[in-house]
Parts: C-alpha cells; sequence; structure tokens
C-alpha cells in the first residue's frame, strides 16, 4: 500500500465517530463474506403493479445521439460495460468492492459509471414507440441481456457503488411502464421469456444490493437520497416478498433525508450547484412514482419539494444560468429525450409549475421538454404549461442569511440584468464534505444572462488529481487567497478537514442599496481573518467589493483573483483597470483593484493549472484570470474592488 493511500486512510479514519467506526467495521465483515461467497440472490414470486400509463408519443420527437460527458456513445449490443470510453482502459471482472477507483490504472470509474446508468434506454424504447420499429425493441432487449451477461453479481466496476445501482432502477421503472400496454411486448413469448428469465431477476439483485448497502453516517449524502429512492420506486412496481419492508423504510428514509439534507429554505447542504438538479429530480421521481401507486408523502416532504423549487427560480438568472459553485458531475437521473446538455433546472421549474400550480416558474426561453411530459402527463402537464405566460427571472434579490447564499439581482430597461452570488457558506455536508469547494466569501457575476465572473467549475473527480486539487481550491475562486493557502485541508478527491466557519456579519436589502458583509475563520493555520463585504448600488450600477484581511504579523501575500468565462474578452485600461465583454450583449464589465494592488491578466497555459475553466465533468479549456496580488506592509488592511455594469444598450 503506497504512502499516499496510507494518509487518506488516516484522513478518512479521522472524520469519523466511534459509531461510523463500528458501522465501517460491519461493512468490511460483510465484504469478506461476500468475496469468498458471492452469494447472488434469488427470489420465489413477484407480481408487478399496474400503472396503467397512458402517454402521447406524438408530441415528441425522435431522440438523437446519445453522449457521454460530451463524448459520443455507440450504442448495440456489443458494448462493453467496463470499458472507460475515454482513455480505453478497462476495468477487471473482480469483486467489486476491492477495486480501487482512486487511482487512472483501470480509467475513470465515473465515466464508466456513466454509461451503466443505461439512461439511453428510455431514448430507445420512446424511439420505438414513435417509430414502431421492431428493431429498437429488440435492441433494447439485446442490450439489456449483454449488461446481464457482462455483469455477474458483485463483479466488476458496476456493482461498487449503490448509487449507480439505484439510478438504474430508477431508469427501468421508466422503461417498464413505457412498455406496459405495448401489445407486441405483452403477446410475443421472447420478450415474455426476457422478462422471466433476465429483467426481473436483475431487478430484484439491484433491489437486494441497494437495501443490503446504505450509505450512513458520513457518506449519507446524495448517495443516500438516491439509495432511498431507488429503492423505493422499484418497490412501488415490483413487488417481491420484501418489497413492503423496502417501500416502508425508503419511503421513511425519503422523508428523513428530504428535512435532513435541506434548509427550511430548500438549500441543499451539501453546497454543490450542480447536485441541487439531480437531488431534486431524485425526490420528484419518488414523488410521481407514489402518485402513480397511490400513495401520499407527507405535507412537509410536499413543502420542502415546493421550497427547493423555490430556490432553484432565485437561483437561475434570466437566461437560466446558475452559479456552479461546489462540485457539479452532469449527473442526471434520466434523460428521456437523450439530451443530456438540456437546460434540466429549466425542466424541473416546468415540472413544477404544473405540480404545484406555479406559473411564475415557467421561464421565459424555456420549452416544454419529454421529462416535463413524462411526470405531468397523469396532471394533464403540457395544457396546464400551454396556459400560463412566461415569467422572466425574480425581480427581487433574494438573501438566504441562515444558509449563507445571496442573489443581489437587479433588472435593466431592454431585458437587462446584473446578477452577483455571494457565497459565505459552509464548507459542505458532513464531516467530509465530499462535495464542497474551499470557497468562502466568492463571488459570482452574470450580466444580461451571461456568466462574466466564474466559478471554474469541477473537471474530475478520483483521476486527474493535479486538476482535482486545483478546481477545488481557494485559488480557483473569486475570494481572497492567503500566503497561497486553501481554506481548509483537501486530504483526498470527495474529503475535506479542518472545516471553516462563516458567519453573517451584516445583510440589508432595499430597492436603492444592498450590502452583505461575512467572515470566516478558514486561515486560522495562518493567524489571519478574512472579512469581505460586497455593496450593490442599484442607482449606479456598480459592485463594491472591500476586503479586510487582520494577522498578528504583516508581510502575507494577498491574492484576489477574478476568473473568467472563457467567452469573455478583456482589454486593460489603465494599470488597475480592465473592461471585460462578450459578443452576446452590448453591455460591458468595468473591474477595477485597490490602487496599492498590483494586477495582471493570466491566460491559462499547457503546463499550469491556473487560468481553466470546466464547462462540463472531463472537459476544460483556456480561460483568463485578472489576478491581483498583494503584500501586506501591516498587521491589518482593506483592498476594495470595484465592479461597474455599464449598459450600452
Amino acid at each position: 500500500m503506497t504512502i499516499g493511500r496510507l494518509k487518506w486512510y488516516y484522513s478518512r479514519l479521522s472524520t469519523m465517530n466511534l459509531r461510523e467506526l463500528l458501522f465501517r467495521a460491519g461493512q468490511m465483515q460483510q465484504r469478506s463474506y461476500e468475496k469468498m461467497f458471492s452469494p447472488k440472490p434469488v427470489y420465489d414470486d413477484v407480481t408487478v403493479n399496474k400503472v396503467n400509463f397512458d402517454f402521447s408519443f406524438t408530441e415528441i420527437l425522435i431522440p438523437g445521439h446519445f453522449l457521454v460527458f460530451g463524448h459520443p456513445l455507440t450504442i448495440d449490443d456489443r458494448m462493453d460495460f467496463h470499458r472507460d470510453i475515454f482513455s480505453g482502459k478497462r476495468f477487471p471482472l473482480s469483486f467489486s468492492k476491492s477495486i480501487n477507483i482512486r487511482t487512472d490504472k483501470f480509467g475513470s470509474a465515473k465515466a464508466v459509471w456513466e454509461v451503466n446508468r443505461l439512461q439511453f434506454l428510455i431514448p430507445l424504447l420512446t424511439d420505438y414507440k414513435i417509430t414502431g420499429d421492431r428493431k429498437k425493441l429488440d435492441l433494447f432487449v439485446a442490450i439489456m441481456t449483454a449488461w446481464n451477461e457482462q455483469n455477474p453479481y458483485l463483479k466488476g466496476i458496476n456493482w461498487y457503488s449503490n448509487i449507480e445501482v439505484n439510478v438504474r432502477l430508477i431508469n427501468w421503472y421508466w422503461c417498464w411502464i413505457l412498455l406496459e400496454k405495448d401489445e407486441v411486448w405483452q403477446k410475443e413469448q421472447k420478450y415474455k421469456s426476457f422478462r422471466e428469465e433476465v429483467w426481473l431477476p436483475l431487478i430484484y439483485t439491484h433491489c437486494f444490493y441497494s437495501s443490503k448497502n446504505p450509505s450512513f453516517h458520513s457518506s449519507a449524502n446524495n448517495n443516500l437520497i438516491a439509495e432511498y429512492a431507488g429503492l423505493f420506486i422499484a418497490s412501488t412496481l415490483w413487488k417481491f416478498e420484501e418489497s413492503a419492508v423496502w417501500l416502508k423504510q425508503s419511503r421513511r428514509g425519503l422523508e428523513r433525508e428530504m428535512l435532513k439534507q435541506h434548509s427550511e429554505n430548500g438549500i441543499n447542504k451539501e453546497e454543490a450547484a450542480g447536485h441541487i438538479q439531480f437531488v431534486t429530480d431524485l425526490f420528484l421521481l419518488s414523488y410521481i412514482a407514489a402518485e402513480h401507486s397511490g400513495i401520499a408523502f407527507s405535507a412537509k416532504y410536499t413543502n420542502s419539494l415546493k421550497a427547493i423549487c423555490n430556490y432553484i427560480n432565485n437561483l437561475l438568472d434570466m437566461n437560466g444560468n446558475y452559479p456552479a459553485y461546489g462540485d457539479e458531475d452532469d449527473g442526471r437521473v434520466i434523460v428521456p429525450d437523450g439530451n443530456v446538455n438540456a437546460n434540466n433546472f429549466l425542466s424541473i421549474l416546468n415540472t413544477a409549475s404544473v405540480l404545484f400550480s406555479r406559473p411564475e416558474f415557467k421561464r421565459s426561453g424555456a420549452a416544454w421538454d419529454m421529462k416535463s411530459h413524462l411526470l405531468t402527463t397523469r396532471f394533464n402537464g403540457k395544457s396546464v404549461w400551454d396556459q400560463f405566460r412566461y415569467h422572466r427571472s425574480p425581480s427581487r434579490s433574494a438573501f438566504y442569511e441562515k444558509e449563507g447564499h445571496f442573489i443581489l439581482r437587479k433588472h435593466l430597461d431592454n431585458d437587462k440584468e446584473i446578477y452577483c452570488h455571494f457565497d459565505a457558506a459552509p464548507l459542505g455536508y458532513l464531516s467530509i464534505a465530499a462535495h464542497g469547494h474551499a470557497d468562502a466569501l466568492s463571488v459570482i457575476v452574470h450580466i444580461d444572462g451571461y456568466p462574466f465572473l466564474v466559478d471554474p467549475g469541477t473537471y474530475s473527480y478520483h483521476t486527474h488529481a493535479e486538476w482535482r486539487k486545483y478546481f477545488v481550491s481557494t485559488l480557483a475562486h473569486n475570494t481572497v487567497t492567503i500566503n497561497n493557502a486553501d481554506q481548509a485541508v483537501h486530504s483526498g478527491p470527495t474529503l475535506w478537514r479542518n472545516h471553516y466557519k462563516a458567519s453573517i456579519l451584516k445583510a440589508k436589502s432595499s430597492n436603492e442599496f444592498e450590502v452583505v458583509s461575512a467572515t470566516h475563520n478558514g486561515y486560522r493555520k495562518e493567524k489571519v481573518n478574512h472579512t469581505r463585504s460586497v455593496e450593490f448600488n442599484k442607482e449606479k450600477d456598480y459592485l463594491k467589493i472591500s476586503d479586510l484581511v487582520e494577522g498578528e504579523k504583516a508581510g502575507h501575500k494577498i491574492n484576489i483573483p477574478f476568473h473568467l468565462h472563457p467567452e469573455v474578452y478583456v482589454l486593460r485600461m489603465t494599470e488597475n483597470t480592465y473592461i471585460l465583454g462578450r459578443r452576446e450583449t452590448a453591455s460591458t464589465m468595468e473591474l477595477t483593484f485597490d490602487p496599492i494592488v498590483d494586477s495582471m491578466a493570466i491566460q491559462a497555459l499547457e503546463d499550469a493549472t491556473l487560468g481553466w475553466f470546466s464547462p462540463s465533468f472531463m472537459k476544460k479549456e483556456k480561460s483568463t484570470v485578472i489576478m491581483g496580488e498583494h503584500i501586506s506592509a501591516e498587521e491589518s488592511i482593506t483592498l476594495i474592488t470595484y465592479i461597474k455594469i455599464i449598459n450600452r444598450a
């Protein structure tokens, strides 16, 4: 075992309490037993609920190509379900829980898992229903049969992660009900044999695995929600001997985690904006499956789901863009139209507008999509949605003081918008804060619905260690970095120690002026405290950012980076003033550093991490950072940066 691996184990163990250590010991004992015997669970009998799902396929366009992290996926019965389509490397068909995913040896587990979520099966069956082409149905059967043959129970990477097991279950739920009333599917013996000999046994092993491998304690984040959602949705449809117990446990778990992992205002505590749509879909799809089966969640569950959707509506700018704080991995639960690049946040708002009678969720520029069509068919969703008028983004700012998220917003004439997100939230959720970034007091600014000052993204999890370390670092965010240090200790791809605490000092909002001031203790090892105030003058359209750095001595190196979207161009006007613009809008941004700060525009280089931007998982492109730097000559200093928005329309 390498020294690095030993360090990771030490760091991971340090995040656990006694109860978790005992739980992990039990898991190790379970793994030892499974490795020796690998018992495949079997069932005696099963009944299947009738959903009576009536869906109009004539309103949906035939799906196009399916992409995996931007890479085209060839869908046929010769697919290798253990191969990383990016590197060409292949994971071994060994005992699943012994495979090391934290190296590049076998490629990226995340890339392999993305293929094995089998999300392309719903578009494939939709294509079959639209065209009536039996070859599509036969391809579905062939792919499922091949997957079953290539993935013996507990063998290979696709039995490693319980979240992946449950995402497959959710996709199979929708595949099953899409075929429920298909005459060919129901009558022909070869399809009946496939259901009984391949598909139902697969469903049972997935349900069994899901129930036996929960992500409790410090891993109880979105993984646990996915596990409960998959098992709940499956148990509403397929009735095995254990299904009643599974249904009760998973429903109780969803109710609990809905409230536990969200604030009263519907903000997810993982501090990963990209994960919000994924987690929301898990709760939303469970809500719909419950409706299909005549089950009702509690009022608290429903109200929390409404609050989440309300936060999403506030979070998005006028074009539906969101501030990408924390991790984002392009994760989706279902992709019914095959368009993985579609804005799933807008899709969620479409669905919520119908389910909860919230016409203001029908956003300008949004189109009715197949996912919303599927989820709201029983509510006559398309007809209801058509009756709503389009709305632009909320006109008022949204201050979430308890959670540490502040959205400062102003609508200008001619449908223009100034949007700023100020992040004074915790690092992340639970003791490992797996998907948070060290971004305390960072700012993100969009103009007219286009990102200007951005969070550079995520790029990777368990591979490309140098890039992973950079993209989660403090320097990769629009906040102050002291002595090149991070605000917390990054001890592994999804593991943080020494979490900082952020505190709100002031938050006031009016029609003319807004101010938010916050501080954090992430630099206590440096014996430095950082406080940032963001003032928004709505009458004169500028942001004033004041950074107070207080230490026990002088001589600290202070960096103030502002990361730009790759489409932003830069013009240097004076020593410390830069004009930033995008061709999509006539509005520009004037960025001016404090006179005592040294500044420069740094363009990304091939052999350095600084300046790169990750638009989606496993993709990165060159961009620019406007970097301010100062060596403090005093124990306490305040540096002021001005951001002026110039509307040239």
